[in-house]
């Protein structure tokens, strides 16, 4: 079974249309699978409609993270409830289309992989993020070296038994790039889908021009100190 976690916060608005579309792409698949919504310490009404999609769905679970602690930390509280073979995490604001997610998870099953990730070759998310995310990507292979296209990029999936030998830490942003310095450190067989990643139709972006400061100051972090 796969097991794919969605940090949510402050999606209300948004969150009903992106589980109806998931859930009927992986079904229609034939996929065995299993949703993770962490309300991730949400202030809107974002618990509350998690509780009526969760009595609608019983391929959906609900986790409940109180206070908001980042993006990571909203992340590793779903895994460690995630129940399958293959694990991993996706952003649950729908920019990435559900046939993508599909294509994901077979080349996961398909190839064997350790890890299977997407890359966003084309993004439609102005233009301000494309040129964040090229400057973080370069900036990420000259400390960490690899040929990831797009660290950031989700979903990611991953074996359990590997995931299990890791001990991710990072309770923000940097939670994707730790997981692939991990990655090239363990040799992994990773495999990257290319998509293309659309704007946001509900809610807005959590991700500001103070995050790219977090990443590079992380990354150097990170790099110093040898984790």
């Amino acid at each position: 079974m796969i097991s794919l976690v969605l940090p949510l916060y402050n999606e209300a608005d948004g969150v009903r249309a992106t589980v109806a579309s998931l859930t009927a792409a992986l079904g229609g698949a034939g996929l065995a699978y299993e949703l993770v919504l962490v309300n991730n310490g949400s202030t809107d009404d974002t618990a509350a409609v998690l509780r009526e999609i969760e009595a609608a769905y019983p391929t959906v679970r609900v986790a409940h993270v109180a206070v908001n602690d980042g993006y990571g930390w909203g992340i590793l509280c779903g895994l460690r409830e995630a129940k399958g073979d293959v694990i991993g995490f996706m952003c649950g604001d729908g920019q990435i289309a559900d046939e993508d997610v599909v294509r994901v998870c077979r080349r996961m099953l398909d190839e064997n992989l350790d890890l299977c990730k997407v890359s966003r070759v084309v993004r439609r998310d102005g233009p301000q993020r494309r040129v964040m995310s090229a400057v973080y990507n370069a900036f990420f292979r000259l400390l960490f070296g690899g040929h990831y296209a797009d660290i950031n990029g989700t979903p990611k999936l991953m074996r359990r038994t590997r995931y299990e030998r890791l001990d991710l830490k990072s309770r923000d942003w940097f939670i994707d790039a730790e997981l692939m310095i991990a990655a090239a450190r363990e040799r992994w067989r990773v495999g990257e889908v290319a998509v293309t990643f659309t704007a946001r139709e509900q809610g807005s972006s959590n991700v500001r021009l103070t995050t790219s400061f977090e990443f590079v100051r992380n990354m150097l972090r990170y790099r110093l100190r040898g984790r």
